[in-house]
């Protein structure tokens, strides 16, 4: 149980439920909407909710597990109180008990992947793009995996949620039995203070994060309103949009290990621009399309994208930090990512509202854009101080 292959197996079946569980709610939304009678803007409200909480404490619990080296038990935690909040939205009475449920989820979710990201890349020995491609992976099966089954359920929802509880359950405790031994007790290492201000402050990590977070407001903004847009313009099925869903992230299985190796043994940057201006012009694309198939086919492309770029951007993040605060910038990144992602259903909600859906990703392709500026910023940050380091040299 506690041998290289374990850990890694470990780590890629918690990353299977953890993202799983991430994407539970959206495909559940045209359910709850009905049920509980609630408006887009109610619906995309709990997507915000999640996201938001998710947010909220991932940097203290990624900085918590460089400090005291508890980065088993944390992540255990987060798998059961992801798994408890699942059992939660089976047994839901009412929006609010939704909103409160949700708000577990996120915390639930706040302690996984900056932890799980750097023992990932540990275990490969310095491979972080093809490492973190890898471990990417497994949380797009599972994101692609949870709708369909979802739509399997959609008579009995309830009962599906509840089933999908239990890898949550069984990965927490095959984490705690892997990494049983691997610094276990409090370390309480001073330097990482030190080195946890400078990783948070390097403006290569924020420019980074940002890149990252503007894109991942695609992602969230794509997650929750691509359900709710097939149904209302094109009248498709709970069963469909599903569907869709699940391919959505099943590109991913795909982009994810291609972009992450390609990474390494390429330009970083040049990948991260290119997978960046993918995700603009295809969602530009996909808000004035009229066809279904088209618009099915741009979603997947947009979908391949943007959670390709998710390993890439944490393998940026990696290349600038040392390993003893590395989980503490990649959860700076999941913070920055989060609470933008969160921003993103309640801006499409609202444009929604007043406009309509191709309106709302129209501005999530702008949104995009924007990064694309980000990256041309750090690109040339990069460049002058390469430049000086070189002339160092010389002299």
């Amino acid at each position: 149980m506690r041998s290289r292959n374990s850990k890694i197996a470990a780590l890629l079946v918690s990353h299977w439920a953890n993202d799983g569980y991430s994407v539970i709610l959206p495909p559940l939304l045209l359910i709850i909407s009905l049920q509980f009678g609630l408006s887009t803007m109610q619906a995309a409200t709990i997507i915000s909710v999640y996201t938001m909480s998710s947010a909220l404490v991932q940097l203290p619990l990624a900085f918590l597990a460089d400090y005291s080296g508890r980065s088993k038990q944390i992540l255990a935690l987060g798998m059961f109180v992801s798994s408890a909040a699942l059992f939660g939205y089976g047994g839901s009475t009412s929006y609010a008990w939704l909103l409160f449920f949700a708000f577990w989820g996120g915390l639930g979710f706040s302690g996984y992947h900056p932890i799980s990201m750097n023992l990932m890349t540990q275990l490969f020995n310095g491979q972080k793009g093809f490492s973190l491609g890898i471990h990417t992976v497994a949380g797009s099966l599972g994101a692609t995996m949870v709708p369909i089954i979802l739509g399997v359920f959609s008579a009995s929802w309830q009962v599906g949620v509840w089933l999908l509880a239990v890898p949550g359950i069984i990965s927490g405790l095959w984490i705690l039995l892997a990494f049983n031994g691997v610094r276990g007790a409090w370390k309480k290492d001073k330097s990482i203070l030190v080195l946890s201000r400078k990783a948070v402050a390097n403006p290569r990590v924020l420019l980074t994060t940002l890149f990252g977070g503007l894109n991942q407001m695609v992602y969230w903004g794509s997650l929750t309103f691509i359900p709710l847009f097939f149904a209302h313009r094109f009248h498709w099925s709970i069963a469909a949009t599903n569907t869709l869903l699940g391919v959505f992230h099943f590109s991913a299985l795909v982009s994810q290990p291609l972009f992450g190796y390609l990474s390494d043994i390429l330009e970083r940057n040049r990948l991260l621009f290119i997978l960046g201006a993918v995700i603009a012009s295809f969602t530009i694309l996909f808000s004035v399309m009229n066809n279904a198939i088209w618009c099915a086919v741009f979603s997947v492309v947009i979908g391949a994208a943007v959670l390709a770029l998710r390993p890439l951007t944490n393998a940026k993040v990696a290349d600038i930090t040392s390993p003893q605060v590395r989980s503490t910038a990649i959860g700076l990144s999941f913070t920055f990512s989060s609470g933008l992602g969160a921003a993103a259903p309640l801006l499409g909600g609202y444009m929604e509202k007043v406009y309509s859906f191709q309106a709302a990703f129209f501005v999530f392709g702008l949104i995009a854009l924007l990064g694309l500026s980000i990256l041309l910023i750090l690109n040339g940050l990069e460049k002058r101080s390469a430049g000086k380091a070189e002339a160092a040299a010389l002299e």
